[in-house]
């Protein structure tokens, strides 16, 4: 799955890294290869693993028709 960009401001920044941090959140979004649908319109659910194997769940506000995806929040994911 690619997305052109990840989109981060003060606001996710600050609660999206509150349980993985920037790299985590993005390497999981970039080796995410599906999507589940969110029950708030234009978000989406990730379930990723990060380079070193740690498994995230990231929701996800997708922008621009999916071109740009924004970090809402991620924690990780218990099996």
């Amino acid at each position: 799955m690619h997305f052109e960009t990840i989109e981060w401001d003060d606001t996710n920044l600050d609660h999206a890294t509150r349980r993985a941090s920037v790299l985590e959140i993005e390497q999981a979004i970039q080796n995410a290869d599906a999507l589940f649908r969110h029950r708030i319109r234009d978000r989406a659910l990730i379930r990723s693993r990060t380079d070193g194997g740690r498994r995230l769940v990231i929701v996800v506000q997708l922008n621009d028709n999916g071109r740009r995806v924004r970090p809402i929040t991620a924690w990780e994911e218990q099996t």
